[in-house]
């Protein structure tokens, strides 16, 4: 069962990661304490440490229900056949990475992934490249026949798109500015 499966399934624990992503995401990982999550959380010090017995795992444990929620996220939104290939590739690339650029506390917490090797390990990694597959997946089975050839593929596309909207997640305004460059690129891509 993953972490976001048992979070859903414990309120308190709910409760807590979704208090250690604001502490977190305001403090980043080496100035947050445990007793600061746990007063954000109302529970106890103690009580914090029956569930999580480090605050690296605290800080695993929350960055997994990010990334996990993000990617749910991108999931429905390629799901959704009630819009063009364009509008479900745009609204996936946004639910994956634009939240990040919401507030100055949600690109706090999008450096803060970034830099958090050290902690996470390959976690971020392992996200984009399940990401990554989704997305080429989604553009393998569904892409119009203007956008793929023998010498285009759904491995192509999938990487332009996904290293841009990674660059213009850093460089974008804002997700209104994000989104238009994911489908001003989509433009120039069909032929």
């Amino acid at each position: 069962m993953s972490t976001v499966e048992i979070a859903s399934q414990n309120p308190k624990r709910t409760a807590v990661l979704k208090a250690a992503v604001a502490v977190f995401g305001r403090y980043g990982f080496q100035k947050t304490s445990m007793e600061a999550v746990a007063r954000a959380a109302g529970i106890s010090r103690p009580g914090l440490y029956l569930m999580f017995p480090s605050k690296e795992q605290l800080y695993r444990a929350t960055m997994h229900g990010v990334l996990e929620r993000a990617q749910q996220a991108m999931e429905v939104c390629l799901a959704d056949r009630s819009t063009s290939f364009d509008d479900r590739v745009v609204a996936g690339l946004d639910a994956l990475m634009g939240p990040y650029l919401d507030t100055q506390m949600a690109r706090d917490l999008n450096e803060l992934l970034e830099n958090s090797e050290p902690q996470l390990g390959p976690m971020l990694h392992d996200y984009q490249k399940r990401a990554q597959a989704t997305l080429c997946a989604h553009i393998a089975a569904t892409a119009p026949s203007d956008l793929l050839d023998h010498e285009r593929t759904a491995d192509d596309v999938t990487d332009l798109l996904f290293s841009a909207a990674l660059t213009w997640k850093s460089t974008s305004a804002g997700r209104e500015e994000f989104c238009d460059r994911i489908r001003r690129a989509l433009r120039l891509l069909h032929h």
